[in-house]
């Protein structure tokens, strides 16, 4: 008697179910990083939360470290896709990062409230790191490499804002559009930045 020989399964087929998984995992560290802060969770926690085995979670991700890490190089990506370009270009007067990256926020929203720490608003230093390099681009633009010691204080100064009214935003109850958002961020952080460049104060 001949058994049966089992057919392998399309190479379509697994990509689909590895990405499911793996996405069933992101959504796990979502929500438990919402709820709990980033650090006071276990590989045990996100697999009882993704509804997975351990053994599924370790043929994926390490620990959970590479797992935080590769959600933030995609979500990273997202911002840089070809559509968020295009929006870029379209705001391009003052801060033309901000546009798509509000507009992400407001489509994935529990994914940035987690991304940003949760209740602790631990921001994962790539996250900052990509921020700070647009911003620093953009004030290059304005003042060109001559900014010295401004152009780093002018730097730190809108990151900080830029995530402080995004905190804000995610976590209140605001009807503000991400269009209207972006559109104060900027007025704030573009004119306040450009009128110290244009006018240098004297620091004593």
């Amino acid at each position: 008697m001949t058994g049966k020989r089992m057919l392998p399964m399309p190479a379509g087929s697994i990509d689909r179910r590895v990405a499911r998984t793996r996405s069933r995992l992101q959504q796990a560290l979502f929500r438990l990083t919402t709820e709990n802060g980033y650090t006071a969770i276990t590989v045990e926690d996100i697999c009882r939360e993704a509804d997975v085995g351990r053994s599924t979670f370790y043929t994926h991700y390490p620990d959970k470290d590479c797992l935080r890490k590769a959600t933030i190089d995609e979500h990273i990506k997202s911002l840089q896709a070809p559509g968020a370009e295009r929006h870029s270009q379209r705001n391009a007067k003052g801060f033309s990062f901000s546009g798509p990256v509000f507009e992400h926020a407001h489509a994935t929203r529990e994914m940035h409230r987690a991304l940003m720490g949760g209740k602790k608003r631990e921001m994962p230093e790539e996250i900052r790191g990509w921020i700070s390099r647009q911003v620093r681009n953009e004030l290059a633009n304005i003042q060109g490499d001559e900014g010295g010691g401004r152009l780093e204080i002018a730097t730190r100064f809108i990151v900080g804002a830029f995530f402080e009214v995004m905190h804000w935003w995610l976590e209140t109850d605001t009807k503000l559009s991400p269009a209207e958002i972006d559109q104060i961020f900027r007025q704030l952080a573009f004119n306040g930045v450009n009128a110290v460049f244009a006018e240098p104060t004297r620091i004593e």
